[in-house]
């Protein structure tokens, strides 16, 4: 599964300042929204927050990937935000987090989310991708 064919350029933001998770999580839905793979931001908004409710996405290391599937989506996207400043996220291992990696994938394909949530998180624990994101310009 090539992660970075999903990825384009228009969707990774680099140092973006937000506040806290809720600011990035309405920015995530409003991009979504912005770039046509929903229409309804609002709806998307919701849909991150409740996972996030579930448990963190944030997964360690400096790194979140909240995820929702959404019924506007009609295929998989992906979106990367690399914070200006580390945010409190309730990470796995309690430390701030500076990089996002949003996933959206269209309701009722369960199989391609979790291929997808796996796939990230293979790439992100690759020796040297995390340092690669961070120093990207």
């Amino acid at each position: 599964m090539k992660i970075w064919k999903r990825l384009p350029a228009d969707h990774i933001f680099l140092d973006h300042a937000l506040a806290d998770k809720d600011a990035l999580l309405r920015f995530l839905a409003n991009a979504f929204a912005r770039q046509g793979i929903v229409r309804d931001a609002e709806a998307l908004y919701q849909g991150l927050l409740d996972r996030e409710r579930a448990m963190s996405t944030g997964i360690g290391n400096g790194l979140a990937l909240p995820h929702t599937a959404n019924g506007e989506a009609a295929m998989e996207s992906l979106m990367l935000v690399r914070l200006a400043r580390p945010m409190e996220y309730t990470s796995l291992d309690r430390l701030p987090v500076d990089v996002v990696i949003a996933l959206v994938v269209p309701a009722g394909d369960q199989s391609l989310h979790l291929r997808l949530l796996a796939a990230l998180s293979r790439i992100c624990r690759e020796p040297g991708f995390m340092d690669m994101v961070r120093r990207a310009s």
